[in-house]
């Protein structure tokens, strides 16, 4: 369902595609107008709350012509002003434009689930939820940043707010840009991630504040499963899936169609146990198998189907996940954001027993072990060897991370899920699983990323992140009331291509990494840049994550609207 508006003095232009979810009738449609005509809103996303918020509103004498959530988005913004954010529990990127004061507001979701890139060309300020459709702006020039792109070869995406190329930024979570006439805009946060743990830890308190989670969940999964279309919940063998999926089937009375995905021939893949626990949960049961074929009719491809580059190997699975899933189904509910909130990830626990100082005391070699050794990439020296000039900003970035560990007596666990909620779940996790899913037209909502969940876990005691021989204690916590012992206690796995595909498809992977060398060569950009090619492919093969994100990266530039 598409839209165009035009204010009456020609100064702003908005446009919207939309993917209908709630109210699917023709009064949903945006751009959409309030009753007066002064404010216009094009929406991105889902207001969970909008039902509470839509009650407020009418009981201060707000009239709602529509059933849907932009209208309630709008008429609280009309309301509340910028504060409307604050209230809002939602996954959104939204414009609303004031004809009375002919300036534009631009706001993005706490955590980063939804996108917006931005631009100034001249007195001229363009707005989208693609990066591609930028390209349609005339005049300007597109050339990728060497900045970002060393970014890239560190972190294997660009945070925000650069993109890969100069002169485009992305907003960044908890943010919003105010637009004037003129095209001046001046930007601030709204929201921020800080932690503050600080309690003493004991039994008591363990229990009752995984209590607090499990009921700031369910709260949080009964907005997310209200939808006019139908609805189902991707499961792994993983804590987070395997929790959500255990709450609406066992607290909520709902019998979910569970979606899972596996890997052929890996001795680890998840689908075998994810079966176990739909069994016992009793919900109706999908899977898909990834095989030889699917690495190569895929893995040749995926870059294509970026909007920006993003090297997370999940990028795959999560694109089979979604366009299996939508076959059943248009909203998925999934486990996104448990290990960051809830210190999920073994590599915390790795830089933790890896650092012979505490992280107060040696910031930069906490910094520069997680990058080199526990999320490593190109690593921090292969990056400043292969792009010297682009180092110079992550130097900067890098830099900028340091206050996070400074705070003394902070454990590292803690500083690293600080660091990772402002630049690994957005840009990695949460862009790979809403680019992935949107381009078959799925919509996954996220109930950890709830406004009371992120704020419990704000004050999670390092004691309830993880002991010698388990991660994601709270979480555990609450799944051992409701699935099996020894489910509940098997490690970790990554939903990423396991490695295991890489060693079946050998030639394959090695074959699309010389292919990658030429398609960057046909650009613009590394056509004047042949030496850093050399360098990326003497450097790609040091490991799996630095070879799949050069592949990637071939992929994109090739298949970008516009030269780079």
């Amino acid at each position: 369902m598409d839209g165009l508006w035009s204010d009456p003095a020609n100064l702003c232009h908005l446009a919207h595609r939309r993917l209908s979810i709630i109210d699917l009738s023709e009064a949903g449609r945006q751009p959409m107008a309030d009753a007066s005509g002064r404010y216009t809103i094009t929406f991105n996303g889902e207001l969970y709350n909008y039902q509470d918020i839509r009650q407020k509103l009418e009981q201060g004498g707000h009239r709602f012509r529509t059933k849907s959530d932009t209208e309630v988005l709008l008429l609280g913004y009309i309301a509340y002003g910028e504060r409307i954010f604050d209230m809002a529990d939602g996954m959104f990127a939204v414009a609303i434009y004031d004809t009375q004061h002919r300036s534009l507001l631009l706001a993005r979701d706490r955590a980063g689930e939804k996108p917006i890139y931005y631009m100034r060309t001249g007195n001229s300020f363009a707005f989208a939820s693609e990066l591609q459709a930028l390209t349609a702006v005339p005049g300007a020039d597109y050339r990728m940043s060497e900045g970002a792109l060393a970014a890239y070869l560190l972190f294997r995406y660009v945070p925000a707010p650069a993109t890969i190329l100069a002169g485009i930024s992305k907003l960044m979570p908890g943010h919003m840009v105010k637009v004037e006439a003129d095209g001046s805009y001046a930007e601030r946060r709204y929201f921020s991630f800080e932690l503050q743990p600080g309690y003493n830890p004991s039994q008591a308190d363990f229990e009752k504040y995984a209590e607090n989670v499990e009921n700031a969940l369910i709260a949080s999964l009964k907005r997310r499963l209200v939808s006019d279309v139908p609805l189902g919940v991707f499961l792994s063998a993983g804590i987070d899936s395997s929790l959500v999926c255990a709450l609406i089937s066992k607290r909520l009375g709902h019998s979910p169609h569970t979606f899972t995905i596996g890997f052929e021939n890996d001795a680890e893949s998840e689908h075998h146990t994810a079966l176990r626990i739909s069994q016992h949960l009793g919900t109706q049961h999908s899977q898909y198998v990834f095989s030889a074929s699917d690495f190569d009719a895929i893995g040749s491809q995926i870059g294509k189907a970026m909007d920006e580059p993003n090297g997370d190997r999940s990028c795959v699975p999560t694109y089979l996940l979604s366009k299996f899933t939508r076959e059943s189904v248009t909203v998925a509910v999934s486990g996104d954001g448990g290990d960051e909130l809830f210190c999920g990830y073994g590599r915390y626990r790795g830089v933790a027993e890896a650092m012979k100082q505490p992280c107060w005391e040696d910031p930069h070699g906490t910094i520069g072990a997680y990058f080199d050794r526990f999320l490593a990439v190109f690593g921090i020296g292969a990056t400043r060897e292969i792009l010297p000039d682009g180092w110079r900003s992550i130097a900067s970035l890098l830099e900028s991370f340091i206050p996070i560990f400074q705070h003394p007596g902070r454990d590292v666990a803690n500083g690293l899920r600080q660091l990772d909620f402002a630049t690994y779940l957005p840009g990695a996790v949460l862009s790979k699983v809403d680019r992935m899913s949107m381009r078959w037209g799925l919509e996954v909502r996220t109930p950890f990323l709830e406004p009371q969940v992120m704020e419990l876990s704000r004050k999670l005691n390092p004691a309830y992140c993880h002991n010698k021989q388990f991660s994601k204690l709270t979480l555990r916590q609450i799944l051992g009331k409701y699935l099996p012992g020894d489910i509940v206690s098997l490690p970790k796995r990554g939903f990423g291509m396991p490695a295991s595909v890489f060693i079946n498809n050998k030639e394959k992977a090695m074959a699309e990494l010389g292919v990658a060398r030429e398609r960057l060569l046909g650009t613009r950009f590394f056509s004047e840049r042949r030496g850093v090619v050399e360098g990326l492919m003497q450097k790609s093969g040091q490991n799996i994550n630095s070879m799949w994100a050069t592949i990637v990266l071939g992929q994109w530039m090739e298949s970008f609207p516009v030269k780079l």
